[in-house]
């Protein structure tokens, strides 16, 4: 066991090297965010394949641009998220990362706004602040 010789003269309390972080006094600005509704959307079934989370599948919360657009280096609020299996989400050759939204929707015939919309109201949340509707009439043209 080593000792000292002379003892740590402990005069002046030390200090930290980063700072505390403050408190937020404001709002926070952007996207909603709720990771408990990100856990419940991997706890439901693919939306294109109907395969349930488990085993070899893993269902990812898939965000779309249902409840307004995204801003640069955003994702848009967790609330427009989608549950897909990785498969239709990412790798497939007609995945919502490799078509687009407006694509993916086409080819899978699937209603995104009602379908946000039905999992808001299952989850148990108000409507949004941005109307569903507005989605519509920005991406028909």
């Amino acid at each position: 066991m080593l000792r000292r010789r002379v003892p740590i003269r402990r005069t002046v309390p030390l200090q930290r090297r980063t700072p505390l972080r403050k408190r937020r006094t404001r709002p926070r600005r952007g996207p909603d965010r709720d990771l408990d509704y990100l856990a419940w959307i991997r706890t439901l079934e693919c939306t294109v394949c109907w395969q349930p989370p488990g085993g070899a599948v893993v269902i990812e919360a898939a965000h779309t641009n249902v409840l307004g657009p995204r801003r640069i280096w955003q994702k848009t609020s967790d609330y427009s998220a989608i549950p897909l299996c990785c498969w239709h989400h990412q790798h497939a050759p007609d995945s919502y990362h490799h078509l687009g939204e407006r694509q993916f929707a086409q080819a899978h015939q699937i209603r995104l706004p009602e379908l946000v919309q039905g999992l808001n109201s299952r989850y148990g949340r108000q409507k949004s602040r941005l109307s569903i509707l507005s989605y519509e009439d920005s991406h028909d043209r």
